[in-house]
């Protein structure tokens, strides 16, 4: 199976950590995974490096000349044009994982090239996919609005849950009282809402909450400049840190000092990083507009907020002053992604399809072999 991707560059966040956890939950001895990306770094200037695409389709092409089928992530971009040109080529099908990318705030930025790109090439790769794969009902919603008679396989995305609560918000009950620890990790990007974040934490201090604000991630420059600028207007400078992207090792002390991880994004077609945090035991904000946000107020396990609401997150933040609900939440949140991200899970789905698919292309094949020519 061969995984055509922007960039296997863990910096450029949800579907990254989707095939790092589909490697791991894929038990099957039978099928062998693959990936290929175009750019080897999350770079803004991507576009115009016209020889890393050319030389991405020649990759492609050679592992699908061994390959039994091809597996797109995204509907935009280079890696999608030129994986399924040279899956048609040779005659492979294809899926594909949407990963949020029609979803109308999505849309909305850089406009004019994506209606382009779904006008060109989207669509129809929507269209002649064997399969499309959501994580969530209202993704599969949006699919139907751009490809009604697509084949839609919902999967929940699977994740290494530990045994017991690491978090902050679960260990460290009963402890002196400190400042809490607010936890964003992500994309820097005006899309994900942290300078409504900011803004709302400045508000709950000055309401006396003990909070400070730890970011973890990367993005443009000019929005890591407008953040630093808000976080010296509100004289917060002492209360945010700012870490740039972190690896394995940092990720995981991060969750265990966590006492809550918010997620304000005007939408999020899963929610990765809110998973991790559940996974950890730490109680989440996230906005109604977040995949994750059903479960999270079916389990009581955080605070669903609406997007764009300031007002909405600095109350979220002051109902976590309570140690008690902390801690009674994050117990919640670890017992709710024991139950809903199996790595095992997401691999036999991922398998089920795979294996449908190859075998459906192997006997169109086979059945094209034995055909008569026509005279």
């Amino acid at each position: 199976m061969v995984h055509a991707v922007r960039t296997t560059d863990p910096a450029a966040g949800g579907f990254v950590t989707y095939l790092q956890s589909l490697r791991r939950g894929m038990t099957d001895d039978d099928i062998e995974l693959c990936w290929e990306g175009v750019f080897p770094r999350n770079a803004n200037w991507r576009v115009l490096a016209l020889l890393r695409p050319l030389r991405f389709l020649r990759r492609v092409r050679r592992q699908l000349e061994t390959a039994d089928l091809l597996h797109v992530h995204g509907v935009f971009g280079w890696h999608v044009l030129l994986s399924l040109l040279a899956a048609r080529s040779l005659g492979r099908p294809h899926v594909v994982s949407v990963h949020g990318h029609l979803h109308p705030d999505a849309l909305r930025e850089r406009r004019l090239s994506k209606r382009i790109c779904l006008a060109w090439f989207g669509r129809r790769a929507l269209r002649r996919a064997e399969a499309v794969l959501v994580t969530a009902p209202p993704e599969r919603e949006i699919v139907r609005r751009y490809a009604p008679q697509a084949h839609i396989v919902e999967v929940m995305p699977g994740l290494e849950v530990p045994p017991v609560p690491e978090s902050g918000a679960v260990t460290r009950a009963g402890e002196a009282p400190g400042p809490i620890h607010v936890l964003y990790l992500g994309r820097l990007h005006p899309h994900k809402g942290l300078h409504r974040l900011i803004r709302a934490l400045g508000e709950a201090r000055a309401e006396g909450l003990d909070a400070e604000l730890i970011v973890a991630g990367t993005g443009s420059r000019s929005y890591r400049l407008a953040l630093w600028l808000l976080v010296r207007g509100l004289g917060l400078r002492q209360q945010v840190r700012f870490l740039g992207h972190v690896g394995a090792g940092v990720r995981a002390r991060l969750w265990r000092r966590a006492d809550v991880f918010a997620l304000p994004s005007r939408s999020e077609n899963f929610g990765f990083a809110a998973a991790e945090a559940m996974a950890a035991g730490v109680p989440v904000i996230v906005s109604e507009n977040v995949g994750l946000a059903s479960l999270v107020a079916g389990r009581g396990c955080g605070e669903v907020v609406p997007p764009e609401n300031t007002e909405a997150l600095r109350r979220a933040l002051l109902a976590y002053a309570d140690p008690s609900v902390r801690r009674e939440q994050g117990r919640r949140a670890h017992e709710a992604a024991v139950e809903a991200f199996s790595l095992q899970t997401m691999g036999a789905a991922h398998g089920a399809l795979y294996r449908r698919v190859a075998g459906t292309a192997r006997g169109m094949a086979s059945v094209r072999d034995r055909a008569p020519d026509r005279v």
